[in-house]
């Protein structure tokens, strides 16, 4: 089964703008998204939001609100950060639109899910925390704020042609995020019990692993693989094996 725009899930995380909730709506119907995800207990006006949606209230009317971004993207099999920021608690580096729409159309089965952070800040350290890949939108250096509908036009362009563009394009079943995260787990436990953390910091280095899976798109044998060797390692050491 082919991945489709029905698959992609559009997040906004404590938007603050009745308006701007609307033009996201009217900028995602415009490339054939429907799904939109609104985080956080911020209250918006209906009414002004289908103002600016015009044609698309259907999407406004559909929108899941979840009071956390987890519970957003718990059983994506990725999730793409859209930011401007990088740092050592963020990500080491982004991807370009037209990289993130190329990423998505080579996963055969969603769903996808694409987090855009608020129109003051932006996401957070723990927001991003949970995305497995950051993705950027170049802007001049001497305003690089873009609206947020404007924000979500270009990301949802890129996608909607590359997956008409994908034809016979080989793809694969990446981990869902929830048997990730375990995986990630799995392997900073099994570090613990050999004493690799006396000088160094797991939670930093879960970040970063996380970091390099996602992006392997790792397929559920390969993840299986890499948690026999990880308990090997521990078993070996400790004399032990560890819980899944």
């Amino acid at each position: 089964m082919a991945l489709t725009e029905a698959n992609i899930r559009i997040i906004l995380v404590e938007p603050q703008e009745s308006k701007n909730i609307g033009s996201v709506c009217r900028a995602m119907k415009t490339m054939g998204f429907g799904s939109l995800y609104i985080v956080g207990q911020n209250r918006f006006d209906r009414n002004e939001a289908a103002i600016t949606a015009v044609h698309a209230v259907d999407v406004l009317d559909r929108a899941v609100r979840c009071s956390g971004l987890e519970e957003a993207i718990r059983d994506a099999v990725l999730v793409a950060g859209i930011t401007r920021r990088l740092g050592k608690w963020r990500k080491y580096f982004t991807l370009s639109p037209e990289q993130l729409a190329e990423r998505i159309a080579s996963i055969e089965e969603g769903p996808c899910a694409i987090v855009f952070g608020n129109e003051a800040s932006g996401l957070n350290d723990r927001d991003l925390s949970h995305c497995h890949l950051a993705a950027q939108i170049p802007s001049s250096p001497e305003f690089p704020s873009l609206n947020l509908s404007h924000a979500v036009q270009i990301i949802t362009f890129q996608i909607f042609r590359r997956l008409a563009e994908k034809g016979g394009a080989k793809t694969f079943r990446p981990l869902p995020h929830g048997e990730l995260d375990s995986l990630i787990s799995l392997m900073i436990t099994s570090l613990a019990n050999i004493g690799f953390f006396t000088q160094g910091d797991p939670d930093e280095l879960a970040v970063f692993l996380r970091d390099i899976l996602a992006r392997a798109a790792l397929e559920k044998r390969e993840a299986e693989r890499l948690a026999g060797i990880f308990r090997r390692i521990s078993g070996l050491v400790a004399h032990r094996g560890i819980d899944p």
